[in-house]
């Protein structure tokens, strides 16, 4: 349950630092929204300090905290190799809002697009974002909320790449015509939590990962694609991972998927000399070890950029 301390008026907002984590350089953003204050952890490397820098916002999926996600999901150690700013929102309830009636804060839908273009706005304003360079990721429900993202604030969002789910079919009516926009997709075709085929569920139909790749081909205009698998790194490891480029894509656009076969709701993870195929359980399946999903994505991420 999110829980606030303080009610601000709406639409004030400041931002104030202060040590959160053991990385000197994290700081926590406070922002009153919708009559609550809504945070989120950023975190910036010496190397993107004191200038405008990309800055990738990450999200987590249901029921998760921001401090947690920024803990496993390894986005930090490649900012602080690349140089890029992290951003990891707190939701309200442990759930975004895709373009929903949930959740709800004092008796309306929570505004999430109007909290991540405030925060947004706010970092371009003090120089910490370069505003042709902001992106965004995020693992299951962080996903869908990635592509709300990409529908919602396509003037501040270059690219996104979502894990371990599609797009929602209210999505795609709400985004209609569709705003070309680079898009990466990695996903397990052995999903149980967020299916690969599609699903019907209570916030609507989800679509399955080749109508979600098709509807950004067709938006993006790309005319072309390759695929191939990538090398298996680890023999105990029962997945494979084969990735999909479309080509012949828009000027700033591109569509990148990467399938796991026979892996389920996980981020793909590097293999290691000792590390062995682990089963996160029935429901979440297996874990591919062909490849580290923050390098990806971020490899992905510097190849686009607005104007």
């Amino acid at each position: 349950m999110f829980r606030v301390s303080l009610r601000l008026p709406l639409l004030a907002f400041f931002l104030v630092a202060g040590a959160i984590s053991a990385h000197a350089e994290d700081q926590l953003l406070r922002y009153p929204w919708q009559g609550v204050e809504r945070t989120a952890i950023l975190h910036i490397p010496p190397g993107a300090a004191g200038h405008p820098a990309p800055l990738v916002v990450v999200m987590y999926g249901s029921d998760d905290k921001a401090a947690n996600f920024q803990k496993y999901s390894g986005f930090d150690a490649v900012a602080d190799k690349e140089n890029f700013v992290t951003l990891y929102p707190e939701a309200i309830d442990g759930a975004w809002n895709i373009i929903a009636r949930k959740p709800v804060i004092n008796g309306e839908p929570v505004d999430d697009v109007g909290f991540f273009r405030t925060m947004l706005n706010d970092l371009v304003e003090k120089k910490i974002a370069d505003p042709k360079r902001i992106y965004a990721t995020g693992f299951s429900f962080g996903a869908l909320m990635s592509y709300t993202l990409a529908c919602s604030l396509p003037d501040r969002i270059a690219a996104i790449a979502t894990v371990s789910s599609a797009m929602n079919e209210a999505q795609m009516e709400n985004c209609k015509p569709g705003h070309p926009m680079a898009v990466m997709v990695v996903n397990g075709n052995s999903d149980d939590v967020q299916p690969y085929d599609g699903a019907i569920r209570t916030y609507g139909r989800l679509t399955s990962v080749p109508e979600t790749t098709e509807y950004w081909r067709r938006i993006d205009g790309c005319t072309g694609q390759t695929a191939n698998f990538l090398p298996h790194l680890n023999p105990h490891d029962l997945t494979r991972a084969n990735r999909t480029e479309w080509t012949g894509c828009q000027a700033g656009t591109g569509v990148e998927r990467f399938r796991i076969e026979t892996g389920g709701h996980c981020a793909p993870r590097l293999a290691t000399a000792t590390s062995d195929h682990q089963q996160d359980g029935p429901r979440f399946g297996g874990c591919s070890n062909d490849f580290e999903t923050p390098v990806e994505v971020w490899n992905f991420f510097q190849r686009y950029h607005h104007g």
